[in-house]
């Protein structure tokens, strides 16, 4: 069963030469998340990367340089990393960062980002349905050119219906509880774990209490999320 608890996961190397940074890291085929915490003073120095990146911040402020551009992002906000642009990051006090990557670094499954811009504040993005088709879950989302990452709510007792689509997806529980039912195996999981659903695989959950989640998918071409099928 694909459930995850962060503090069970041995912490790795997240930036490579760039930061001395330790961190748990879901890696599924096509995507990979990692839970973060560069402490105040540390930075990640800057670098181009190869792979595509959204990071959410949970907690603290952080000053990033993306492209040329330098922001400071806080709690409640997200930064999008095109491949091949240089960036780095300065802690300006703790900060806590779920960051998303594609694992194969290529190639782009879209000539341009779905969400224009870099630095976006969630509470401003429009937020929908994510797959009204299965799923009672809704938020805003933010589309690159690989993957694409939505902060979802999905209110208690609701359920997303048993489905399966080509896109790998992870789930990053933030609030509440839910069961999962991957291949006709179930578990239940709350803030502080996750799930990685591999892509072709029936699923669904049952929301057992008010459930916040970041929720990440690789991006195939001709497949829209939105509408749970393929594009005619």
């Amino acid at each position: 069963m694909p459930v995850f608890n962060w503090s069970e996961l041995q912490p790795e190397r997240v930036d490579g030469d760039w930061s001395p940074a330790m961190a748990p890291v879901v890696r599924g085929e096509k995507i990979a998340a990692a839970r973060i915490t560069y402490r105040a003073g540390s930075e990640v120095r800057r670098h181009v990367t190869a792979h595509e990146e959204i990071h959410s911040v949970i907690a603290g402020r952080a000053r990033y340089s993306v492209g040329g551009e330098e922001r400071m992002v806080g709690a409640g906000e997200a930064v999008l990393i095109a491949p091949g642009s240089e960036y780095g990051v300065r802690a300006l006090e703790d900060v806590e960062i779920v960051a998303f990557r594609d694992v194969a670094g290529g190639p782009d499954a879209k000539p341009e980002p779905g969400t224009p811009g870099m630095f976006f504040s969630w509470s401003d993005l429009k937020s929908d349905f994510i797959t009204p088709k299965y799923s009672s879950g809704r938020g805003p989302t933010v589309s690159g050119r690989r993957i694409e990452v939505a902060y979802m709510f999905y209110p208690g007792g609701t359920r997303a219906t048993p489905h399966s689509h080509p896109n790998e997806q992870i789930q990053v529980a933030l609030k509440g509880r839910v069961t999962a039912t991957i291949a006709g195996q179930r578990a239940t999981f709350g803030a502080g774990e996750g799930v990685l659903f591999p892509s072709g695989v029936e699923h669904g959950v049952e929301i057992v209490e008010d459930y916040t989640t970041i929720n990440c998918k690789d991006i195939v071409p001709g497949w829209s999320v939105y509408k749970g099928g393929w594009d005619r």
